[in-house]
């Protein structure tokens, strides 16, 4: 007989074929009885699936139930927390899961205790960082389903998990069958024999403990009415014991088992349940809104608001908590997976453009300010570096000026990237304190500048610019064949293109763009039988170039099978047209590509091909704070054995490499979450469109068609909207080097890829850069600010994955350093200006760490004073 811990429980969609405002209905009367019935039932217990959004909403229209809950929470009946939502594993940045739990965590407290539990139930899958993630938010457990291989990777559903380096490890508990194993409780002779007992038989099969955790619940489900008087029923009835319990008793049964197995890995295989290896591509508009936003918070907001409470601008860590919810709430997994109605996809991007604005308006409130105080004059631009060590290197910035004859003193290398000419007006409204007066105002011009610079490190300087004889040196057209720079050349010919380097190693083909159908949906990606491969074209090439920077523009209008009958059939057609620009910059070892789809066809996957030229048997991809290992290839008979096929096409976080001993390529990303090793080709998907939710019977996914759509009464849902018929624009960046794969070097080339420029210049000619210029009135409170300050300078070899300012004090702010290699790495923190330096997790709880040390594939967090 086996004890078999059963916990009540609802899983919560926010979205999903239904809108957020939807699931608020449904919990307006569900949280309600939910309240009810634990208040009748003091031995009744209730999780809210682990994520505080869902009773944020349901708090906002019943205030008055506050105290009712917090009791309720403090007497452990009701388990809420701790994250926000629930987060996706793959195609989420690692600090945006972290964020994720941090303001799940500080937001739990106004109920009182949260759960501690890094309860994920329904995630498709999980990298191999997740530890290590969890760790870091003060966690020791995890409560999952979907990704395991029984029998493979762990015999047992109950073991240790480590993250890829020693320093984190974690009691996991996988719900083999689901969490809803156990869902409605029955007390019949039907549901215990046909649901309840085969259950626990399962899963003692493969733990051989004597006790078994059962799930009960299912999504938008109802607590268990009666939970205690249907329980005793059913332990008259069936073969084992059934006891009311928790997740966290259940937890700690599990840390009483003897030589618990190991195991260090990722979760991503397609046996007791889908996965959905495609879904990285996967409505690409969202999972690219999501990456810029994630990068806007990271390089540019969350170090400006350090730089502003050093400043004396007081702006509350509040606002940075509620864009990064914005964003937090298109991050649950059936969201960034992009598994859900068009309607939704609606509310994710509208949401993604308010955290959008609220990004922009803070950075526009913080540089103007600062640049206010500094009576900056309009020859004068102020450049934000949000980077913690000395930046030297190159910074586009923007300019306005009447013409283009002027010139950098300081920096004679500047040329003008972009330009663009607003023409003169007339009847313009000019008030004056002599009263309002009509003139005309002349044109001028909107620069973006190139220049070579140094900045101190988190903190600013002033350059200035003035009037010249001559206009600055701009990009030209060229009648030459080849754009190069000190590590590449590269030369179109013929619709083809030929990358080269110093060493003589030529790639031809090096890039291509493949097209194919796609039969499948919003889960995953599907061949079409009887389709063919087609590879787009370019039939023009341009080449500009200055000084400091060469582009090779190309384009072309491909012709195809407008949906998946034309395909067959020669049918309609419609146009994809594409604009890649290549940009090799002066003493960069980046090779930049920037790729413009006008996408005009349906049902159809977009990949961008790249021939690394470098033979290997495995891949390199990064995640947070690491990087995995994974070899290609689909095991053959898989239908034995995989709810779908384990194909070979994976996720990255913003990298993925190709190495052997002689040499190796690099891909950096900014959004494009899927690639697929083809022998020495690395193929990136841009974009896999589709026109339905669910379908059954998929080429990689045979059987039943995923979400709702398979069940009883219910139906396929279009989604015209997941065909992303318009403009799209990917950024990659490529690097090929005469070395082996080296971890610390590509995550600095990847902090490269991923700088930011902020600059900012006070001007009379266009208020409207900026949307909030014109709002954002001078204090009378001079703040007496220097025109150069830095705040720290830590070594250029330090990776830094966070800045920001404290959640909890606010004089103080947290930076966390990243070691993404296998030897631990010491700190040398004298280049800290504080002697107060706080050794935290990223909950902010003091550790017992003494040595500034970051572990392996790890990271550490400081807490200092401003």
């Amino acid at each position: 007989m086996v004890k078999a811990h059963i916990v009540n429980h609802t899983h919560w969609d926010r979205e999903w074929y239904f809108t957020s405002a939807d699931a608020l209905v449904l919990s307006e009367q569900l949280f309600t009885e939910v309240i009810e019935e634990l208040q009748k039932h003091p031995e009744a217990n209730f999780v809210l699936d682990g994520q505080l959004s869902i009773l944020d909403d349901y708090v906002a229209l019943y205030p008055e139930k506050m105290t009712d809950i917090k009791k309720l929470i403090a007497d452990k009946q009701l388990f809420i927390g701790p994250w926000f939502t629930q987060t996706d594993a793959f195609f989420a940045h690692g600090e945006s899961i972290l964020r994720n739990a941090m303001i799940g965590i500080f937001d739990s407290k106004k109920y009182g205790d949260y759960m501690k539990i890094g309860y994920l139930p329904d995630t498709f899958g999980f990298n191999a960082q997740m530890p290590t993630l969890l760790a870091q938010a003060g966690f020791d457990n995890i409560i999952f389903w979907r990704g395991i291989h029984l029998g493979q990777q762990v015999n047992s559903p109950y073991f240790k998990w480590q993250g890829l380096g020693n320093s984190a490890e974690l009691y996991a508990i996988n719900l083999p069958q689901g969490y809803g194993t156990g869902m409605l409780l029955e007390p019949t002779t039907a549901y215990v024999d046909g649901r309840l007992d085969p259950a626990i038989d399962f899963i003692s099969k493969y733990s051989q403990t004597k006790e078994v955790l059962i799930p009960s619940g299912n999504d938008q489900l109802n607590i268990i009415f009666n939970f205690a008087d249907k329980l005793a029923e059913i332990n008259e009835m069936g073969g084992h014991s059934y006891e009311l319990s928790t997740y966290q008793d259940f937890i700690e049964y599990v840390k009483t088992l003897p030589d618990l197995e190991t195991f260090r890995g990722e979760f991503r295989s397609p046996v007791l349940a889908r996965v959905h290896k495609t879904i990285g591509s996967s409505r690409m508009n969202i999972k690219l809104k999501s990456a810029e936003l994630e990068q806007k918070l990271l390089t540019r907001i969350e170090p400006l608001l350090v730089i502003a409470k050093a400043s004396g601008i007081p702006m509350s860590e509040r606002l940075l908590m509620h864009t990064w919810k914005k964003l937090l709430e298109g991050q649950a997994h059936d969201s960034l997976a992009g598994c859900v109605s068009d309607p939704v996809t609606e509310d994710i991007l509208h949401r993604m453009k308010e955290a959008d604005e609220l990004c922009d308006s803070i950075e526009n409130t913080i540089v103007k300010k600062i640049a206010d105080d500094l009576a900056l004059a309009p020859n004068e631009i102020i450049i934000f570096n949000t980077e913690l060590s000395v930046f030297d290197g190159y910074k586009e910035i923007q300019v306005v000026t009447k013409n283009k004859q002027i010139c950098f003193p300081e920096h004679p290398n500047a040329t003008i990237i972009k330009e663009q000419y607003i023409e003169s007006r007339e009847n313009v409204l000019e008030e004056t304190p002599a009263g309002n007066r009509f003139i005309e105002e002349p044109g001028y011009y909107v620069l973006q500048i190139r220049l070579k610079t140094q900045l101190p490190g988190l903190g600013y300087r002033v350059v200035c610019f003035e009037e010249s004889d001559v206009e600055l040196e701009g990009m030209v057209h060229t009648n030459e064949a080849e754009i190069k720079n000190e590590f590449y050349s590269i030369v179109f010919k013929n619709g083809d293109l030929t990358l080269e380097t110093p060493n003589g190693d030529k790639q031809t083909n090096f890039i291509q763009l493949e097209n194919t159908a796609n039969a499948g949906d919003t889960y995953d990606y599907s061949p079409l039988a009887g389709d063919m491969k087609r590879n787009l074209t370019f039939t023009k090439g341009i080449i500009e170039k200055s000084r400091e920077v060469e582009q090779l523009i190309l384009t072309g209008v491909t012709i195809l099978p407008f949906d998946l009958e034309d395909r067959l059939t020669d049918g309609k057609q419609g146009e994809l047209t594409v604009k890649m620009t290549l940009e090799l910059g002066k003493g960069s070892e980046l090779l930049r590509c920037e790729v413009e789809v006008d996408n005009q066809i349906q049902s159809h996957r977009l990949r961008l091909k790249v021939n690394t030229g470098v033979e290997a048997t495995a891949n390199m991809a990064s995640l947070p704070f690491g990087y995995i290992e994974r070899t290609p290839g689909v095991p053959a008979n898989w239908q034995e054995t995989y709810s779908e096929m384990p194909i070979d096409i994976e996720p990255l976080e913003q990298s993925v490499t190709l190495s052997n001993e002689a040499k190796s390529c690099t891909i950096f990303t900014r959004g494009i979450k899927e690639y697929q090793q083809l022998d020495s080709h690395l193929a990136l998907t841009l974009l896999a469109t589709t026109g339905q939710l669910g379908k059954p019977d998929l080429a990689y996914r045979p059987g039943r068609a995923s979400g709702d759509t398979t069940k009883k009464g219910h139906v396929l849902i279009p989604t015209e909207g997941a065909q992303l018929i318009g403009k799209h624009t990917f950024s990659l960046a490529i690097y090929l080097g005469e070395e082996s794969f080296d971890e610390h070097e590509t995550a600095l080339r990847s902090r490269e890829f991923n700088q930011t420029t902020i600059s900012y210049q006070r001007q009379p000619l266009n208020h409207f850069l900026h949307r909030l210029d014109n709002k954002i009135q001078k204090t009378e409170r001079k703040l007496g600010l220097p025109r150069t300050l830095e705040l720290i300078n830590v070594p250029k070899a330090y990776l830094v994955s966070a800045c920001y300012p404290s959640y909890y004090q606010a004089d103080k702010y947290i930076i966390r350093f990243e070691n993404p290699t296998n030897a631990p790495q010491k700190l040398d923190v004298s280049c800290i200006a504080t002697e107060n330096i706080e050794v935290v997790n990223a909950v902010e709880e003091v550790t017992s760490e003494s040595e500034f040390t970051v572990p392996s594939y790890d990271a550490i967090t400081l807490r200092l004073e401003i």
